[in-house]
C-alpha cells in the first residue's frame, strides 16, 4: 500500500497532484480520505493496469484511459505493479475558475458534474493532455510560488481536451431556461468570490441585473434569498476547514475573509447553533465513532 502524501499547494489546498511511478508491488491510493475527499479527481494511466472503486461500483483502467470523478465520488485506486500515470485533485474554487463563464462553460460544467471514463487514443490530444497534467503536478511542487493563473490555464486545457475526447456525447438534458442559466452564472460567481464577501449588489451588477431581480430569481427557483445562499457557501467551507484540518480558528476566519475570529465565530454560531471550536470537537467525536458524513460539493448547489 502506498501511504505517501499527495503534494499540495500550501494554505488553499486547491490542487492535489501525484505522479504514479512504476513499482514492483501493488499500490493502493485512497481517494476519500481527509481533504482530498472534497475534491474532484482525474486519474490518467499511461502504462500498466488499475482498478478504481467509486460510489457506484468499479472501473478497470488500461492505457491510455482516464477517469473523471466528481467530488465525493471516489473511493480507492488499486494500481498493479509496473503501472504509471497521474492522479490530480481539484478544488471547487479552482474548477470554477477554470470553467469560467463564457459560451463553453455550460458544456464543461455538465462534463465535470458526472463520473466519466474516456480513452485518449489520439496521439495529439493525448500528448497535450499529459503535458498539462504534468505541468499541474510540477506547479504544485513550487510551494508558495505556485501560480493560480498558470494552474487555471492548464486545468482549462485539460477540461477542453476531455470534452473533445468525449465527442460531446453526454446524456441529453433539457435546454436551460434563461433563469436557470442566470442561476448557474450566480453559482459560479459565488464560488469564485464568497471569500471576498461580495455584496448582493455586486453579484447583481456582475450578472447585469438588479439586486431585486436576483433576489426574486433565487426565491422563486430555490426558495432562499441570495444572501442565504452566499452565507451557506461560507458555512460549508468553514465546516470543511474545521473538520478536515488542524488550522486554528483564527486562521480559518482569515482564510474565509473575516476581519476577526470573533466576527467569524458569531457568524458561524448563527448558522450552526454552536461556535467553531465546539463544532470541531463534536465532529471529531463523531468521526472517532465512525459517524462521518460524505462531503458536499459545489455541484450540489443549487
Amino acid at each position: 500500500m502506498n501511504n505517501s502524501p499527495i503534494s499540495t499547494m500550501p494554505g488553499a489546498r486547491d490542487v492535489l497532484a501525484q505522479l504514479v511511478a512504476p513499482t514492483l508491488h501493488r499500490q493502493r491510493w485512497s481517494l476519500d480520505a481527509g481533504h482530498a475527499a472534497t475534491q474532484s479527481r482525474l486519474v490518467h494511466l499511461w502504462a500498466g493496469r488499475a482498478e478504481l472503486t467509486h460510489d457506484q461500483g468499479m472501473v478497470a483502467l488500461r492505457p491510455p484511459d482516464l477517469v473523471w470523478l466528481p467530488a465525493g465520488c471516489g473511493r480507492n485506486l488499486r494500481i498493479e505493479p509496473g503501472s504509471a500515470g497521474i492522479i490530480v485533485g481539484l478544488s471547487d474554487a479552482l474548477l470554477t475558475a477554470a470553467i469560467g463563464n463564457d459560451s463553453d462553460s455550460a458544456a464543461l460544467r455538465r462534463l465535470t458534474s458526472r463520473l466519466c471514463q474516456l480513452s485518449a487514443h489520439q496521439t495529439g490530444p493525448r500528448a497535450e493532455l499529459v503535458h498539462s497534467l504534468r505541468a499541474i503536478e510540477a506547479e504544485t511542487r513550487q510551494g508558495s510560488g505556485g501560480s493560480w493563473p498558470y494552474l487555471t490555464a492548464h486545468v482549462t486545457l485539460v477540461l477542453v481536451l476531455m470534452w473533445r475526447l468525449s465527442g460531446g456525447e453526454l446524456p441529453d438534458v433539457p435546454i436551460a431556461s434563461q433563469g436557470a442559466a442566470r442561476l448557474q452564472q450566480f453559482r459560479q460567481l459565488v464560488e469564485a468570490n464568497f471569500r471576498a464577501h461580495w455584496s448582493i449588489d455586486r453579484y447583481a451588477q456582475a450578472l447585469s441585473i438588479t439586486a431585486d431581480s436576483l433576489h426574486a430569481l433565487c426565491v422563486r427557483q430555490l426558495k432562499r434569498p441570495p444572501t442565504a445562499l452566499v452565507h451557506e457557501r461560507l458555512v460549508h467551507q468553514a465546516c470543511l476547514l474545521l473538520d478536515g484540518s488542524h488550522l486554528p480558528v483564527e486562521r480559518v476566519a482569515s482564510d474565509l475573509g473575516f476581519g476577526s475570529a470573533s466576527h467569524f465565530s458569531r457568524f458561524f454560531k448563527r448558522w450552526k447553533g454552536v461556535g467553531p471550536k465546539a463544532w470541531r470537537e463534536t465532529s471529531r467525536v463523531r468521526a472517532a465513532a465512525g459517524q462521518t458524513v460524505p462531503p458536499a460539493s459545489y455541484a450540489d448547489w443549487p
